[in-house]
């Protein structure tokens, strides 16, 4: 009897002490690995369509929404590869006397708040093969940016890759948001002359 209650008495120990020991949950920060991203956030995110995800519109509110008018308690930013002018996709840019292709990647923010919303864009080139340099751009409600590539004498398929960082400012949910848009795939090869143009 007396060893049964010293057996028991030790197995509840060590149930004790493995309970002491066992690990707190991990939470991630707004900045850790494990941190969600996009529309996780809370934000209302719109990537565009399923053909080229051009087009985005990310929209933050108001935590005092309810002392204000619906509209007026939102801060909306919207961006593209896909604008009304051509060199707003893949295109021989004019920088580099049309021996690299280039395109732009736009973000207007609209509302109250978009005067202290701070957006960072981020572009590079790829073809499939290579990727250029990443151009970055930033400022308060707006930021533009594009990346290029130089052209080969074989035809490519070049596309910009994006990404799109917000921070929104004080008392707006969520606090930030981004998104990771795409330009559209245009070919291009490399004449005589080392220009970019159409196959």
């Amino acid at each position: 009897m007396k060893k049964l209650l010293r057996m028991t008495c030790f197995s509840t120990a060590l149930a004790i002490s493995a309970a002491s020991f066992s690990p707190s949950p991990v939470h991630a920060s707004p900045g850790s690995p494990a941190a969600p991203v996009a529309g996780s956030l809370g934000a209302e995110v719109s990537q565009g369509s399923a053909v080229d995800d051009e087009t985005f519109t990310i929209t933050a509110q108001s935590t005092g929404a309810s002392l204000q008018g619906g509209a007026a308690a939102r801060i909306t930013c919207t961006g593209s590869f896909k604008g009304n002018r051509p060199y707003d996709s893949p295109h021989p840019g004019a920088s580099s006397k049309k021996r690299k292709i280039n395109a732009h990647l736009s973000v207007t923010c609209t509302g109250v708040g978009a005067g202290a919303t701070l957006v960072t864009v981020s572009s590079r080139m790829t073809d499939g093969r290579r990727a250029g340099k990443a151009s970055t751009g930033r400022g308060f409600r707006k930021a533009r940016t594009g990346g290029d590539l130089a052209c080969v004498s074989s035809k490519r398929a070049y596309r910009a890759l994006g990404l799109v960082i917000i921070k929104f400012p004080p008392r707006y949910s969520p606090p930030s948001a981004r998104a990771t848009p795409r330009s559209i795939a245009k070919a291009f090869k490399k004449n005589r002359k080392g220009i970019c143009v159409k196959p």
